[in-house]
């Protein structure tokens, strides 16, 4: 039995979940990150009462994912989301539209057309095309339900999620299940009804005192040891496996190691990996993180009538704000704010919107987007707590071109055996789909 410690790259949820894996089956690893702390993009902030999250606000969990809260403890600080949660808002010509995946409910709404919905409603005589290596979320949106589908419900369906923009996203990666749908039923509507009980069962939840509660606790668990401010400087393969060179703390040091696990963002990974893959690291380099703000902003009393009674709101960049969207954290999850106030988390830039960060200042940017919520809301009072984060690098954007990607990954991990890429670019950004990864590589 190799006795030597796994090396994992990061100590995000990633490399903190798959410790935690390895740790249970009694294999030795050693985490290095970077950062002073650990938890990586999942940040909680506290102040005034409010409890603030920087990163993910909420997690969709599967009964998998609530099963490993469990395992770990965490139950009882586990909140489920109120009912309300479940409605959902866009917003078109400043007026807020309750929008639902089901096609019959977007035919009966008015948010959009009744040329987009006849589209909507044909769309599973519509015949399939061969099956494509990759294609674009627009390209595939517009070809099956057109153009207004695509920019009114898709697009900023996606800026919630992934902050991308649609002409570049691959349908493969980030919809993978739509271009399924359409090779095995000849419709993506078709396929949704055929599919709908299977896509249920997840519960929106968050947690106690705010989701850094989860890495906290995951690295509270671990008894291997977690090196802070220690940057990988090179890998060198050797007779046996590898050696990992690193600098902790200004002061460089070597590892031995059987197996060594990147959990780090793309770029990050492709500097330890470019004397022994040029191609792949150069293809990591490219992947695009995009930058992004979020913005809390609490109201009084004013609020608590107006506010939607939803989980947020999702705004198409055709409407042209300053900003995504917005999530009433105090409607999902009381207690998150102070008794009689109402806490929003709005989210700004990304792929489509990054470039207002060149253009406005911080604070001429934030006001603008307080104006443009106020009038969205019908809000006179002005907020009474506000609070930015900004993330230089956000999310990764899984665009089209991600396929060759992957392939090279493979061949990479074929060449170098015990050498892993686990980032959320390669398992899924959302945290759940991070969670539930993480066995495969232990």
């Amino acid at each position: 039995m190799d006795t030597r410690p796994v090396i994992i790259a990061g100590a995000g949820i990633a490399g903190l979940s798959i410790a935690y894996e390895l740790q249970k089956k009694g294999i030795p690893y050693e985490i290095l990150e970077a950062g002073p702390r650990t938890g990586g993009l999942i940040t909680s902030l506290h102040k005034d009462g409010y409890e603030l999250d920087a990163g993910p606000n909420s997690l969709a969990a599967s009964q998998d994912v609530l099963a490993f809260i469990r395992e770990i403890g965490l139950e009882n600080e586990m909140m489920e989301a109120s009912a309300v949660s479940k409605n959902r808002f866009l917003v078109r010509n400043n007026q807020l539209h309750a929008i639902s995946p089901h096609p019959l409910k977007i035919i009966r709404s008015k948010y959009v057309s009744g040329s987009a919905k006849w589209r909507l409603f044909t769309e599973q005589f519509r015949k399939s095309i061969p099956a494509v290596t990759e294609e674009s979320v627009t390209s595939f949106v517009t070809r099956r339900f057109g153009a207004e589908i695509a920019e009114y419900l898709f697009e900023p369906v996606l800026s919630g999620i992934y902050a991308g923009n649609p002409d570049l996203l691959s349908i493969q990666e980030v919809l993978p299940m739509l271009p399924k749908w359409e090779k095995e039923y000849g419709s993506v509507t078709k396929g949704l009804m055929k599919n709908k009980q299977s896509m249920g069962g997840r519960k929106i939840i968050a947690f106690k005192g705010g989701n850094q509660t989860l890495p906290n606790k995951l690295a509270a668990l671990l008894t291997g040891c977690i090196r802070l401010n220690c940057a990988i400087t090179g890998i060198v393969r050797d007779t046996s496996g590898y050696i990992v060179q690193y600098n902790e703390n200004g002061n460089p040091g070597v590892l031995n190691a059987g197996r060594v696990i990147f959990t780090t963002p793309a770029y990050t990974t492709a500097a330890f990996i470019q004397n022994m893959d040029p191609v792949l690291a150069g293809m990591l380099n490219g992947i695009h993180y995009p930058h992004m703000g979020v913005l809390h902003l609490a109201f009084g009393e004013e609020a608590l009538e107006k506010m939607p009674a939803g989980f947020g709101f999702l705004i198409p960049h055709a409407a042209g704000k300053h900003f995504l969207g917005a999530i009433c954290n105090s409607a999902i999850f009381p207690s998150r704010a102070p008794q009689g106030k109402v806490l929003f988390t709005i989210f700004v830039g990304g792929a489509m919107q990054e470039h207002l960060f060149k253009q406005m200042d911080g604070e001429r940017l934030q006001q603008q987007i307080i104006k443009e919520f106020m009038e969205i809301l019908q809000l006179q009072q002005p907020p009474v707590f506000q609070l930015f984060s900004e993330w230089k690098k956000a999310i990764p954007q899984l665009n089209v071109g991600f396929a060759q990607i992957r392939e090279q990954i493979r061949i990479f991990e074929e060449r170098y055996p015990g050498i892993r890429i686990a980032g959320n670019y390669v398992t899924g950004v959302a945290v759940p789909a991070i969670i539930q990864a993480a066995r495969q590589y232990s």
